[in-house]
């Protein structure tokens, strides 16, 4: 009868509520390995196909993989609310800023270097997930501050 009663006021967490109180950080780190093993996991499957045009086969899995990323960023790392749109477009202008930079450095390690693709785009990968953290964070998913005032202001409302 006690767990009972109790029951009524003490509401278990769910595994949401458990992912949430990780860091911010290892929560980036965690989707951002989901979303960079879906990546290069098309990269490799179109390179497989197409593979002297290891342009196209970026250019495809980064289009292929783009949505996947937004989505797990807003709604998995940094739980942001509405502005739907506004972050979406802001997202896509950071992961084509990162597009265009993981190009150019393929295109340096593969076509100047003559590295092997898969493993220059591997390592890509890993530095521009690095970058794009803060871009993520600091741009296309920041949140306002609520100062003081407006808090206070609040109480009243």
């Amino acid at each position: 009868m006690l767990q009972k009663i109790k029951s009524w006021f003490v509401k278990e967490k769910s595994y949401l509520d458990h992912w949430f109180e990780i860091d911010e950080r290892w929560r980036y780190l965690t989707v951002a390995v989901g979303n960079v093993t879906l990546k290069y996991l098309l990269f490799a499957l179109l390179l497989s196909v197409y593979a002297e045009h290891y342009q196209i086969c970026l250019f495809l899995s980064w289009l292929l993989s783009s949505f996947s990323a937004f989505a797990g960023y807003k709604f998995l790392v940094f739980a942001t609310e509405g502005n739907h749109w506004r972050e979406y477009f802001k997202s896509t202008a950071i992961l084509g800023w990162s597009y265009l930079l993981n190009s150019l450095l393929l295109w340096i390690l593969v076509g100047k270097m003559l590295l092997n693709p898969y493993a220059a785009q591997a390592l890509v990968l890993s530095v521009l997930t690095l970058f794009n953290f803060v871009l993520f964070k600091h741009f296309a998913f920041k949140t306002q501050k609520v100062h003081f005032w407006e808090k206070i202001y609040a109480v009243f409302d």
